[in-house]
């Protein structure tokens, strides 16, 4: 898969998503739009699931706010998604069975308040404690801990020099 800002891959129109079947490039449904310069930072993939986020409002025609799912035909939201403002935009994606947790700039997920780092968990939003005060770039899961890394001096409200571990419960 390629992600970022674009409109074509190998020739052939893609909005900010196209895939390689290892000899052609082919676009996922209508890709993302909906903002100026929309864009995919971010991949994680289950199953047969893609889950992209970035920068964007629209994921195949489907509203979607900055975080969707693409089953291999079809695009669909996440909810009401994370953020809302034009600059929110998702960097970071984890999956851990059921659970997709999302990281970047906004400060909310599904309309409630989350602070740069949430987790869908199939049909609602959450956020993780008092999240982190500053950005989030990188999400990964070891066992049942996320590890998440970004511009943050603090999670949970304690000190945190970039880097952090939500155990599930607390920071």
């Amino acid at each position: 898969f390629r992600s970022g800002l674009f409109i074509t891959a190998g020739g052939t129109a893609a909005n900010s998503i196209a895939k390689w079947n290892g000899s052609e490039w082919s676009a996922l449904g209508l890709g993302v739009s909906g903002v100026s310069y929309p864009a995919v930072y971010a991949l994680a993939a289950s199953g047969s699931d893609l889950y992209v986020g970035g920068n964007f409002t629209i994921a195949g025609g489907t509203s979607a706010t900055n975080v969707a799912k693409w089953n291999g035909s079809a695009w669909s939201a996440l909810g009401a998604g994370v953020g809302g403002f034009s600059s929110d935009t998702v960097y970071a994606l984890a999956v851990s069975g059921s659970d997709v947790y999302v990281g970047g700039t906004f400060t909310t997920a599904g309309g409630s308040g989350a602070n740069r780092v949430a987790k869908w968990n199939g049909s609602a939003w959450s956020a993780l404690g008092s999240g982190v005060n500053n950005w989030v770039y990188a999400l990964a899961v070891s066992g049942s801990d996320l590890h998440v890394g970004g511009t943050f001096t603090t999670a949970g409200g304690s000190g945190a020099n970039r880097v952090a571990k939500w155990n599930g419960n607390a920071w």
